[in-house]
């Protein structure tokens, strides 16, 4: 019992040394507003050059964060200039789950199930990786027109969209969809990144 007491010190001094170091918050929130029972905020991890959109119920419910609060949000982090501010250079944004973003879910949804390329009998694309298939999807320009005024504020624009973790099931799914339920299964949810470069 004696030789264990000075186990248990130690092991507990690294605990304390370690966890906080380990737990240290390294995001920065730039900006952030309730968006119906929801915080939507934009962080910057200024150690890894990236951002993060994040949607945040605090019962650790869903979040339905619609296009308009998603453009002024990323507006008003790109143009601030008191602090806390961006600063440096940053190279990816992360939009987390797509799902706290019904209209993004739902165009996703629509385009695949418009697509020749979605086989929806199966529930994937016809002849690629799932990913690369809803990052394309994500990439087309209809979409990503609609963001690109809020990055060219701080001199940035999408290069790329990558996604992983897709989900997919039928349009019943779909956060908020009210148009017509075709039978099938269409991508509807993933973790997407929109990868920035500085002009």
């Amino acid at each position: 019992m004696i030789q264990k007491a000075p186990l248990y010190i130690v092991c507990s001094l690294l605990v304390i040394f370690l966890g906080g170091t380990i737990a240290a918050p390294q995001d920065r929130v730039i900006v952030s507003t309730n968006v119906g029972a929801c915080v939507l905020s934009v962080e910057a991890n200024d150690r890894w050059q990236s951002l993060r959109l994040r949607a945040h119920h605090p019962q650790g419910r869903g979040c339905h964060i619609d296009k308009d609060s998603v453009v002024s949000i990323l507006s008003a982090a790109f143009s601030k200039a008191d602090a806390p501010k961006l600063e440096g250079s940053y190279s990816s944004l992360s939009f987390g789950r797509l799902i706290d973003f019904p209209w993004l879910s739902q165009y996703l949804a629509i385009a695949a199930s418009r697509d020749k390329a979605w086989d929806a009998k199966r529930g994937k694309p016809v002849a690629m990786d799932i990913n690369r298939y809803v990052a394309q999807v994500l990439s087309r320009r209809e979409l990503l027109t609609q963001l690109e005024p809020a990055f060219a504020r701080g001199g940035y624009r999408i290069v790329r969209v990558s996604v992983e973790k897709v989900l997919v099931g039928g349009l019943r799914e779909v956060p908020l969809y009210q148009g017509a339920m075709e039978p099938g299964l269409f991508p509807y949810d993933a973790i997407v990144w929109l990868r920035l470069e500085k002009n």
